[in-house]
């Protein structure tokens, strides 16, 4: 009897230990390695939105001053101090200075000549000055000729007319007359002669005076010639400092080192031939985008536009176009652009544009409000499924995805307006949920539901009312 009671009560134990081994191990082990998986289909999904609509389209484009100082230097140097690009300067702060060592040769140089000049310039007016004395004193010695003549004459004159009476007094022979007479033909060539020479003696001298003159105005040239040279020099060694003529952010230029193009660094040579940089105005800022010949009947002067930098994501701006190029133009292949693509320059300008955030060169997102409706139903274009002809959109419910035939109205690049069929608030499928979706990873559905988390709310439309 007691042997029967161990072996029934050895086979319970079994059993029992059995059945927990079975519960705790066996079953999740089934489950795991055995049991048919079941797999979850994610279907993203969204609210229903309703509040103002903007009917718009999207181009990228990007940043830029409306108007912006080109700092070119005039000289040719070496650079030995550049301001960093990116620094906000005001009038007056030095952006670049040029190496003087050769500019300082060329005035010291420059000044030698000049001082050269300016000796030749006085040692001529002295010798024309030395010139007029000796001048006037060869003029007073023929002019007191001419009057020492003058008077021999009057004299011999008076000799004649003398003899004459004695003559014919008979007191002294006719031939004291004719003397006389010779005398006084005599004394009148002397004074002709002395007249002939202080013509000539003028003419030589106001010649000699006329050569110096013109020797004077020949070395105040070269003079004038040394003067203009050092001034250039000097202008030359003063612009190797170059400071901001305005406000603004320096940006600094590229050109072509070697084979390819970089932007300008201390130590490479600056010339006349290329800007070194540029001051943007921060204060009145534009958007240039592109519009393809699609779109560009829409854009008007004076269209609103919602603009989103990439380097500001959380902002919005608002802007206005402004000006529409008349002629398209074909995009350029090296510059990443779609082959063959045709588009119109479109220039917008911005409001309120904070000069503390934005910067030139920023890439913005361009979107232009071509119509808006104040008060609309819409959701995101990828929730409306087309089939033969008819519009619907899945409604989430209690049960799944119900099938909801929809009218639809005006839309942009996300949303569309629908006229009928759904309120605001319910929940939509972001695609078709009767069409599963082979090996979908339950993961992914997720971080696809969470990408649609983080997609920003509508931006009221700008002049909506």
């Amino acid at each position: 009897m007691k042997k029967q009671i161990r072996i029934w009560g050895t086979r319970t134990l079994s059993v029992v230990l059995l059945v927990v081994a079975v519960q705790r191990w066996g079953l999740p082990m089934y489950g795991q390695y055995f049991s048919p998986k079941k797999t979850e289909v994610f279907v993203p999904t969204a609210k229903v939105l309703r509040g103002p609509f903007a009917v718009s389209f999207h181009e990228v484009g990007t940043l830029e001053a409306v108007s912006s100082k080109v700092i070119i230097s005039t000289v040719t140097g070496k650079i030995i101090k550049l301001i960093p690009e990116g620094t906000v300067v005001k009038q007056g702060d030095v952006l670049v200075e040029l190496d003087t060592t050769e500019m300082q040769q060329e005035v010291r140089q420059a000044e030698l000549t000049y001082q050269n000049a300016l000796a030749d310039v006085e040692k001529a007016k002295s010798d024309l000055d030395m010139l007029k004395a000796s001048n006037e004193t060869d003029r007073k010695k023929t002019q007191a000729q001419y009057d020492f003549d003058k008077n021999e004459l009057e004299r011999a004159k008076q000799e004649l007319a003398r003899q004459q009476r004695l003559a014919d007094k008979k007191l002294v022979p006719g031939s004291a007359v004719d003397k006389a007479e010779y005398d006084v033909r005599s004394k009148d060539l002397a004074l002709t002669k002395s007249e002939m020479d202080i013509e000539l003696k003028n003419k030589d001298l106001k010649n000699k005076e006329d050569q110096q003159m013109a020797q004077i105005r020949k070395v105040e040239f070269a003079a004038n010639i040394a003067l203009a040279t050092l001034d250039e020099a000097k202008s030359k060694l003063k612009n190797t400092q170059i400071k901001a003529p305005a406000a603004g952010m320096v940006v600094l230029s590229e050109f072509w080192a070697g084979d390819s193009r970089r932007k300008y660094k201390e130590g490479d040579m600056a010339s006349p031939k290329g800007a070194i940089c540029e001051l943007p105005d921060l204060s009145s800022m534009q958007v240039k985008v592109k519009v393809g010949e699609a779109d560009a009947p829409k854009v008007r002067i004076g269209l609103p536009v919602r603009i989103h930098l990439e380097a500001l994501p959380t902002n919005t701006f608002v802007g206005t176009v402004k000006e529409i190029a008349s002629l398209a133009t074909e995009s350029d292949p090296w510059s990443g652009d779609t082959p063959g693509r045709r588009s119109f320059e479109v220039s917008i300008s911005m409001k309120a544009a904070d000069p503390s955030k934005i910067k030139p060169g920023m890439t913005a997102d361009a979107e232009f409000i071509c119509d808006s409706i104040a008060d609309a139903v819409y959701v995101p274009l990828e929730a409306v499924i087309e089939r033969s002809g008819k519009t619907y959109v899945f409604v989430k419910n209690s049960k799944g995805f119900e099938k909801n035939n929809v009218t639809l109205g005006k839309n942009n690049d996300n949303y569309v307006v629908v006229a009928k069929g759904l309120d605001k608030g319910e929940v939509i499928a972001l695609r078709d949920p009767t069409k599963p979706i082979d090996e979908q990873d339950i993961n992914a559905g997720k971080a696809e539901e969470n990408e649609q988390k983080k997609k920003p709310a509508p931006v009221p439309v700008p002049g909506a009312g």
